[in-house]
């Protein structure tokens, strides 16, 4: 049978009546991206403070300690109390970057493929940010981090690495600087995850009774009491980080005075659907994040080199 090109134009015009009541609805689409971009973000994670910005620019303290100057002394019975300081950290600044991009859904799209063809414009917008966002904020993450060490053999070699010490060393050098730092997560590239769950010393480590969740469904989620987020975006391959999410820093996100636009800045994608004003015969999905990562307590996280 011959391929005929183009395609013949569906004719079911009450789905495509409805594909248009949905662009046309901020908050449908909104809805939708919200959906779309839920627990994707690592950088959200990862920089769990939240700070809005004014101006552009974010003024924030580093390497802030939890001690003051000198210890405290012993104090006879009458007499004046030593003084100390309590110095703040380093200053810093950050300037936001307004990140976005338009994705045209032309009509000839929502007529053949329906709202196959806004949700696929939808995902590229959603993997775009992310991916965009998650790399920005992680090489920065991996510029503020100077801990390292590297792994005692290369997880790659799976018959002799030790995947679990390499981790638990890289907590206890973090937990040993005493400023109240509890590690949480380590994140690592699927190609890393993939090497410790073949490690025959973390399978021995796992339930004996039950689903074994590696072995049957291929991930699980903590490791040496370590949440596991894998992630692509990293900006040195081979490099594992241990990180303490409460105290690593946040992201700072400007608030943009463009009624037209719906979503919140500070934890997701904002978004504009509109007709394309060219009158091209489609439609324009913007999606836009104006955000910047801080690094404030750099010490919260351990670089393990090597992996």
């Amino acid at each position: 049978m011959p391929h005929i090109y183009p395609a013949t134009p569906a004719t079911l015009s009450g789905d495509t009546l409805t594909i248009s009541r949905f662009l046309n609805s901020p908050a449908a689409v909104q809805r939708r991206l919200r959906t779309l971009t839920e627990n994707r973000f690592i950088a959200d994670v990862l920089l769990s403070g939240r700070y809005e910005v004014s101006g552009g620019s974010l003024l924030y303290e580093q390497a802030e300690s939890i001690f003051t100057a000198v210890a405290p002394e012993a104090v006879s019975p009458g007499s004046s109390y030593p003084r100390t300081s309590a110095s703040p950290g380093t200053a810093a600044l950050a300037s936001v970057t307004k990140w976005g991009q338009d994705v045209p859904i032309t009509d000839e799209h929502v007529s053949r493929y329906g709202r196959r063809a806004v949700d696929v414009s939808l995902i590229k917008v959603t993997n775009q940010m992310v991916k965009n966002v998650d790399t920005v904020s992680l090489a920065a993450i991996s510029t503020a981090v100077t801990a390292t060490a590297a792994a005692t053999v290369g997880w790659a070699t799976v018959a002799t690495a030790d995947p679990v010490l390499d981790l638990l060393k890289a907590k206890a050098a973090i937990t040993a600087l005493d400023q109240g730092y509890d590690p949480n997560v380590v994140v690592m590239s699927d190609v890393s995850q993939a090497y410790l769950f073949s490690n025959p010393k973390v399978q021995a480590g796992l339930a004996r009774e039950g689903d074994n969740t590696v072995t049957m469904q291929g991930a699980f989620l903590k490791i040496a009491g370590l949440t596991i987020l894998p992630t692509n975006n990293l900006p040195v391959s081979g490099t594992v980080f241990v990180i303490d999410t409460a105290m690593l820093g946040g992201l700072g996100y400007e608030r943009l005075p463009s009624p037209e636009y719906v979503g919140d800045p500070s934890n997701g994608v904002e978004s504009w659907t509109r007709r394309d004003p060219e009158a091209n015969d489609q439609w324009l999905v913007r999606g836009r994040r104006s955000v910047v990562p801080v690094v404030q307590e750099p010490g919260a996280a351990y670089k393990i080199t090597g992996v």
